[in-house]
């Protein structure tokens, strides 16, 4: 019996494998395996066998179609040493040598170009006197205006009705997967309304304005988006520039709309017809007096008092009348830069222009600074 028993226990052994290999799963695969295509460099593949699309040949610059597959005889270009240039030798400098390490510094001349204010200036002209006699000092805006230039004009925006927009949920700025530092970013899918920025503003609260390409301006205050269009009362959707002046307010410099005042409440739009000389701002100013100013782009700088615009153009001693970027400095002055015109500095009297001749890298001014030793820094 206990042979038998020996005998019939491997094959129940073998039995019950042979059973749960029947009921084994086999587990999908996570990834698709490789795809396994055969050589056919004899009349070469027409579609591509990954894509399906179809296969055009590779052409040279010199227009040859290039041929593939198969092995090309090749042979280089020998030059030989006396057909280039010999190498230059330089002369070893002794140690003692001074070596100018600032090659690209330009000491500013001591006779800068500087150019008075016309005797029609701002400080001597009567508003009278150029009302009724002067015929020099004007500019033509886009609508077909005459708008006298050197004098105060009596200015007064244009309340339009503003719908308050709700707010929107914001989701947590995003990382991207390779980076080096830890930097986030906003986009349309954490609530931006648009993905190209052109100007961008803190306010007192610590909200963030940003100022789009289209999509008017979005408020962001950590948490959620708020979004300002022509819809809401903004004067264009392009916004190039913001300010927040010293009573709170919000100032958007849009690309053909003027600029359009926010006070939480409601929209002030200024434009040619309330006076300003050209509805595209590039920039804005609020000076230490409480003066508003706007570099436009073709109508010169355009100073705001609260009550009348007074323009600065070429005719007044302006270097360009397209105006980028400005700034106050601590004394007082203030710089202006322009499109191609350089850099003009205008004390309240006279202009001083600094342009490449003077030393700038480029008559281009996009942007400047003062930083905390006095100097000016120029983006150009």
């Amino acid at each position: 019996m206990k042979t038998k028993l020996i005998y019939l226990l491997p094959t129940l052994f073998f039995a019950a494998c042979l059973g749960n290999k029947e009921t084994e799963i086999t587990p999908s695969l996570l990834y698709p395996q490789p795809q396994t295509i055969e050589l056919n460099n004899e009349e070469g593949y027409t579609l591509n066998t990954v894509t399906g699309d179809t296969i055009q040949p590779i052409i040279l610059e010199s227009g040859d179609t290039l041929i593939t597959g198969i092995p090309i005889p090749a042979q280089g270009k020998t030059i030989h040493p006396d057909s280039v240039s010999q190498p230059k030798v330089v002369q070893l400098i002794g140690p003692d040598s001074v070596i100018n390490a600032h090659l690209n510094t330009h000491k500013i001349p001591n006779d800068l170009t500087v150019i008075p204010v016309n005797k029609d200036s701002l400080i001597t002209l009567l508003v009278g006197e150029i009302a009724k006699k002067d015929t020099l000092h004007y500019i033509l805006n886009s609508i077909g205006d005459t708008i006298p230039t050197g004098i105060p004009i009596p200015a007064q925006g244009k309340k339009v009705p503003t719908i308050q927009p709700k707010s929107k949920k914001a989701l947590v700025p995003r990382i991207k997967d390779i980076v080096i530092n830890n930097l986030q970013y906003l986009d349309v899918n954490q609530g931006m309304a648009s993905s190209y920025v052109l100007s961008t503003l803190e306010d007192k609260r610590g909200n963030l304005w940003f100022g789009t390409n289209g999509g008017g301006v979005s408020m962001y205050n950590g948490e959620s988006f708020t979004h300002f269009t022509q819809k809401e009362g903004l004067s264009n959707n392009y916004v190039l520039s913001m300010l927040e002046d010293k009573s709170g307010n919000l100032w958007f410099g849009t690309n053909g709309g003027g600029v359009s005042m926010y006070n939480g409440e409601s929209f002030t739009h200024f434009t040619q017809k309330e006076g300003l000389s050209s509805s595209i701002i590039f920039s804005i100013l609020e000076d230490k007096r409480g003066n508003l100013w706007f570099g436009t782009g073709g109508g010169g700088v355009s100073m705001y008092s609260g009550k009348s615009f007074t323009h600065y153009t070429e005719k007044e001693g302006l270097s360009n009348n397209i105006v980028l970027s400005m700034l106050e400095d601590k004394s007082g002055n203030l710089w202006f830069g322009t499109y191609d015109g350089g850099v003009s500095m205008y004390n309240g009297e006279s202009f001083t222009h600094f342009t490449d001749k003077e030393g700038l890298s480029n008559n281009y001014v996009n942007s400047i600074l003062e930083d905390k030793r006095g100097n000016l820094w120029f983006g150009t």
